[in-house]
């Protein structure tokens, strides 16, 4: 049964009360205004015609300021698909156990050439930063972390990462061979090799191109080697995001062992 106006508002308005109190409170540790204010929202659903609307009154009673965070994250989620809402990362609670000092970088690089998807940039520049890589290059339209949805979903990690903005791949891949990198192309070519097997033990560029048409032929004819993941399913390739984070955990896992 579609929702009306009205009761899409008022689903609206107690889906960023509990966004609110999810942020700003503690565990078992609410603001007890901000939880009434919410309690009195949902109790008030009850008078809804829409039955999928009305059945979520009921949660008010489980809300009480002791329950736990986990607890009280639970009775958000009937809303949030309610309301079709699909949340993010960057829109979840997120708990601070940064490091107060990160690791030496590893002399590992990315280099994206005409990523199209900010969301893809961003995903890049956390995995980076948690796998302590050196560097991001951004190549052609590739948009930048001072773009807002880069750093949306950057998270923050783009302030602790090296990067520079390198308008031409092919010059950019040049000048990273001249200063004693290994140009590795993650790409579903013919020609690739697997992934897990040995890396040369030596500073390693991963070049990734567009999500949809890949690396153009003549840059393949530059970088030193093809690496693919290898797929068992019938899909032959993964969303480019998590193509960077595979590759790069696995370049790290060779590199500390050696």
């Amino acid at each position: 049964m579609p929702i009306n106006s009205e009761d899409k508002k008022s689903l609206e308005e107690i889906h960023q009360l509990f966004l609110k109190l999810e942020k700003s409170s503690g565990d078992s540790s609410f603001d007890v205004t901000q939880l009434a204010q919410l309690k009195k929202q949902i109790a008030g659903l009850k008078h809804s015609t829409n039955p999928d609307v009305s059945r979520l009154a009921s949660s008010e009673a489980h809300l009480t300021a002791q329950m736990t965070l986990k607890h009280f994250s639970a009775y958000a989620v009937p809303f949030e698909r309610v309301l079709h809402k699909n949340l993010q990362d960057d829109e979840f609670l997120i708990i601070e156990n940064d490091k107060a000092e990160a690791q030496e970088p590893l002399p590992l690089v990315f280099v994206l050439d005409n990523i199209r998807s900010a969301f893809n940039v961003g995903s890049i520049f956390r995995t980076a930063e948690c796998i302590g890589a050196s560097k991001i290059y951004l190549c052609g339209y590739t948009p930048l972390p001072t773009q807002w949805k880069v750093e949306k979903t950057a998270m923050g990690t783009q302030e602790y990462l090296a990067w520079e903005e390198a308008p031409k791949l092919l010059e950019c891949l040049e000048e990273l061979k001249d200063e004693g990198y290994r140009i590795v192309a993650l790409e579903t070519a013919a020609s690739a090799s697997d992934l897990y097997e040995e890396f040369v033990a030596e500073p390693t560029a991963f070049v990734l191109g567009n999500e949809r048409f890949g690396l153009d032929p003549e840059i393949l004819k530059v970088i030193d080697e093809v690496r693919m993941i290898p797929l068992r399913g019938r899909k032959n390739s993964l969303n480019v995001g998590v193509t960077a984070a595979v590759a790069g955990f696995e370049w790290a896992r060779q590199y500390v062992r050696k």
